[in-house]
């Protein structure tokens, strides 16, 4: 298993981080006539890159993964009454102007400082050590490119820059004419330079398996969102013109894709967790032989950076409430999605022994009624991805300050304890990371509470399974997706352009994949009728616990299929921004978002349904 317990350069680094926002500070901070001085400097300049993914984690609200699930069709906002926020970008909508606010900061940081090592790399003489150089280039190209398509696939149409000093202005420029093909630049370069096995698998880096299938992720998206592409397997897709920098040698055509994803899966070194379940913390040495659901298993969580994971954030036993991204440092998304805490009518709560092995949090991201129902239960990937409350757990509390419950929790993302765990005291070992860490480490947890700080399984981000089924998808060859269905012992089936998405959908249910997933399916400017926009709008009328009492959810001001319509999926720009720069010329506001336009998107309130 994976010590968490290590501080690295990322978090000091980052923690030390003042940068503001583009339109108004110098991202990069350091005096570029003295810093870098040698190539190690870079390597700290690395670690710093990596940490702004933790800049983003600080607040689950901010994170690409959390708002695009509870902005899909699989979750709800859910939460408390109070958490207008995740309601709002549920349905589409917005509660306050810093919406987002931050997830715009750490983008543009995280842009800034890979800029910044592209600029100065060499400077330096790589006599001797040019597959250390190219390593470390391919890795800054990779994170560039990661965070542009956050960006992107947020915003649309973003100010972009590609120098180590952002010019000013810095205006909004197309996305699809330039951003794109920038950023599947960057991925090809990051293939192209770095080789398989460079750096030690699941150690947190990016690798040529993970640029790999990070560019198969990008091209898809841009073929079938922007240029409209529908079924890719069957597609006339012209190449995309890439930009000429290192490592990028012509145009990408689709064979050129396949090829990269035909390279990972031969040639990357990971492999398929045998049992699906053993992907997920709640099969941890602690818990698996109390938990009914798991006794059967002979092997435990494969762990974090296990075999099948191509790329993660990552966290450590130094989180706390203190300093500006503190608790980026702990998966505040496990917190975030874990059982509602608060009591029920009858004084019963929710994160104890009636619930083991799952902890209490704030309830977010509930599993939409529909979507389960959807979703056969003969597919033993069902059970171990959600989490059915009434059938599971000895007494589960609809809490009085519960919204958009469903009693469907996400068990990928869940905290869970342990039979070790001190019930009576949250503040100390109340997870199994708490008991663990608590058993290998006299380091203790920052922040003094146990249920809020210890959370330390990564947040994946890339599966090999996932890269197997872009390929199948790709070449229409139902190969790799028997692979990935014969894990759970399903049957093989034949390739349908509906038999791979709904693929993707099980296989990937709950990982923050699916919302653009659809988007791409859909094509931009498709309208209320297309297959985003309808199955968006499944979500109407299905079964939700509000307080305690069971209603049906209806949209907060007119439906789904209009928001996402009008928005395309993007979300807004912040205002603030607009208002700082005060030039349409160089910022605007996206389409759905604009001030004359606030009926549609504005959520002053909670919704009661």
């Amino acid at each position: 298993m994976k010590k968490i317990f290590t501080i690295a350069a990322a978090t000091a680094l980052a923690l030390s981080s003042c940068e503001d926002f583009l339109d108004s500070s110098n991202y990069t901070e350091a005096n570029t006539s003295n810093y870098p001085a040698a190539p190690a400097d870079l390597n700290k300049e690395l670690a710093a890159l990596y940490g702004v993914m933790n800049q983003y984690c600080n607040d689950p609200l901010q994170t690409p993964w959390f708002v695009w699930n509870i902005m899909s069709d699989d979750s709800n906002g859910a939460g408390g009454t109070g958490d207008v926020e995740c309601h709002a970008i549920g349905h589409l909508m917005s509660n306050k102007d810093a919406l987002l606010e931050t997830a715009w900061h750490s983008t543009y940081v995280g842009i800034a400082r890979a800029n910044a090592i592209i600029g100065a790399v060499d400077a330096f003489d790589w006599t001797g050590k040019e597959s250390t150089r190219n390593q470390l280039l391919g890795e800054a190209y990779f994170m560039r490119g990661l965070y542009y398509m956050w960006g992107v696939q947020f915003w649309g149409d973003i100010p972009a820059y590609w120098a180590a000093a952002a010019p000013d202005p810095c205006p909004q420029v197309s996305a699809e004419e330039t951003t794109f093909p920038h950023i599947l630049a960057d991925f090809v370069s990051a293939a192209n330079l770095m080789q398989h096995g460079a750096t030690v698998q699941g150690d947190g880096h990016a690798t040529k398996g993970a640029a790999e299938g990070y560019l198969a992720r990008a091209y898809m998206f841009y073929q079938g969102f922007y240029k409209k592409a529908g079924e890719l397997k069957s597609a006339s897709l012209a190449d995309v013109v890439l930009p000429s920098q290192e490592g990028v040698t012509g145009n990408l055509s689709k064979s050129d894709v396949e090829k990269y994803l035909r390279d990972c899966i031969d040639n990357g070194g990971y492999s398929l967790v045998e049992d699906y379940r053993n992907l997920w913390q709640y099969t941890n040495e602690l818990t698996i032989a109390d938990y009914d659901y798991t006794k059967d298993l002979a092997t435990t969580w494969a762990g974090n950076g296990n075999q099948e994971q191509l790329f993660q954030v990552q966290f450590g036993n130094m989180a706390s409430w203190n300093g500006t991204i503190a608790m980026g440092f702990t998966n505040m998304t496990s917190l975030y999605c874990s059982l509602r805490c608060d009591d029920d009518a009858s004084g019963a709560h929710n994160g104890d022994q009636d619930t083991f092995p799952f902890g209490q949090g704030w309830g977010q991201g509930t599993f939409n009624d529909n979507s389960v129902s959807e979703w056969a239960n003969s597919d033993p990937r069902k059970a171990a991805t959600v989490l059915d409350c009434e059938a599971e757990l000895k007494h589960f509390a609809y809490t009085t300050s519960c919204s958009e419950e469903t009693g469907y929790y996400n068990k990928k993302w869940m905290a869970v304890t342990c039979d070790e765990t001190t019930w009576s005291d949250h503040n100390n070992a109340y997870t199994w990371w708490g008991v663990y860490r608590a058993q290998n480490s006299s380091v203790a947890n920052n922040n003094g509470n146990s249920f809020q700080g210890d959370h330390f399984a990564d947040i994946i981000l890339l599966r090999l399974s996932d890269v197997m089924l872009m390929y199948t998808e790709l070449t229409g060859d139902a190969t790799e997706m028997n692979k990935v269905r014969a894990r759970v012992g399903l049957p093989a089936v034949a390739y349908s352009w509906e038999t791979i998405q709904n693929e993707r959908r099980w296989e990937l249910f709950g990982e923050g994949i699916r919302f653009n997933d659809l988007r791409r399916w859909s094509g931009k400017d498709a309208g209320e009728g297309c297959l985003a926009a309808t199955a968006l709008e499944k979500q109407n009328g299905s079964k939700v616990n509000y307080t305690g009492t069971w209603t049906t959810m209806h949209h907060a001001s007119s439906s789904w299929a209009k928001r996402y319509a009008q928005t395309n999926g993007f979300l807004p720009i912040p205002p603030a921004q607009i208002r700082n720069i005060d030039d349409p010329s160089v910022l605007t506001q996206n389409a759905g978002w604009r001030e004359s336009e606030q009926s549609d998107w504005n959520m002053s309130g909670t919704p009661v349904y």
